[in-house]
């Protein structure tokens, strides 16, 4: 919930304070009308703007300084209301202060993953980073979003720039096409978000700038599949990359302390059954060089022949 403003209300005077720092808009008093008589002062600090409402038009914005209500510096409420000259009854409508300060370092993030094609798949993408807010145009951010509350905090103003960003982040990762680059193109991604952002919430009066890219990766699975093809590509040899696979798993069970015995038990039933392939093709790779050896082969017709054979069992070519 946002702070409670206050204001600062006596013999005439009205000027709004927000210790919290957390308030865009707020209505001075929270309840009920302000009354204006002649000689009241409003008093704008700076970074600050006040807005008149009076039976539900805008009647006056009045900047920062010290304001002596008369019929000469607001004269378009005073048209409005017709006031005599005097004030001797008080005129009451809404008076509205607006912040004009900078908040720095709002957070935005992907709730979910986001899918792009990359390197020709699909692949999901999370990302979080800041931004920059200010209000820009008190009057339009008075009509379309504060409405009719008592006041605006900054909170309420992060939730629904987080649905404008969840909407413009696909298009600005659009134009990367590899998972090697989505590290190199966070700034381009943030500038790319940020001109749409600022198009997009210019009808509210707001505008936001400095949008950074955090984070720009894949899902933990795609990461940990992409490091094991890496390994794969140094180790240059499927069976002993899972062999060092297997490996590394039990050691980082034992080490945790946490090794349990069916994946202890599978890793073994994986190493033995891999080295057991592999002594069986190096074993029948040995005898057919053994039996390679173990013939004369006919020069003529290439027939293998017994070593003990003087001509070819084919040809009858004579053996050297």
């Amino acid at each position: 919930m946002p702070a409670k403003p206050q204001s600062l209300l006596f013999r005439g005077i009205y000027e709004f304070e927000d210790p919290s720092g957390s308030l865009l808009a707020a209505r001075i008093p929270p309840t009920g009308s302000t009354d204006l008589f002649a000689g009241t002062a409003v008093v704008v600090r700076p970074n600050q703007c006040a807005i008149f409402v009076y039976q539900g038009q805008i009647a006056d914005i009045l900047g920062p300084g010290t304001h002596q209500i008369s019929s000469e510096n607001v004269p378009l409420l005073t048209r409005l209301t017709n006031w005599k000259f005097g004030f001797q009854s008080p005129l009451r409508c809404d008076l509205w202060f607006f912040s004009g300060n900078v908040f720095t370092a709002r957070r935005w993030g992907t709730a979910q993953p986001v899918l792009t094609t990359l390197d020709g798949s699909a692949v999901p993408v999370r990302s979080y980073g800041n931004y920059n807010i200010r209000i820009v145009d008190p009057r339009k951010f008075l009509t379309k979003l504060v409405g009719s509350r008592s006041n605006m905090g900054i909170s309420e103003v992060e939730e629904f720039i987080q649905g404008h960003v969840l909407q413009q982040f696909p298009l600005a990762i659009q134009g990367i096409k590899s998972i090697r680059d989505l590290s190199v193109q966070q700034k381009a991604v943030g500038q790319s978000l940020e001109a749409a952002l600022i198009k997009t919430l210019a009808p509210f009066g707001i505008t936001i700038a400095g949008v950074q890219v955090l984070s720009l990766l894949p899902p933990q699975e795609v990461i940990e599949a992409m490091d094991s093809k890496l390994a794969m590509d140094v180790i240059g040899d499927k069976k002993e990359y899972l062999l060092y696979k297997a490996a590394s798993t039990m050691e980082a069970l034992q080490a945790s302390g946490k090794g349990d015995p069916m994946h202890m038990m599978m890793g073994l039933m994986l190493g033995k059954s891999l080295m057991g392939a592999d002594y069986k093709e190096k074993e029948e790779a040995t005898g057919k060089v053994v039996i390679a050896n173990s013939k004369m082969v006919c020069t003529n017709c290439k027939q293998l022949n017994e070593t003990n054979f003087k001509f070819c069992s084919n040809c009858g070519k004579e053996l050297s």
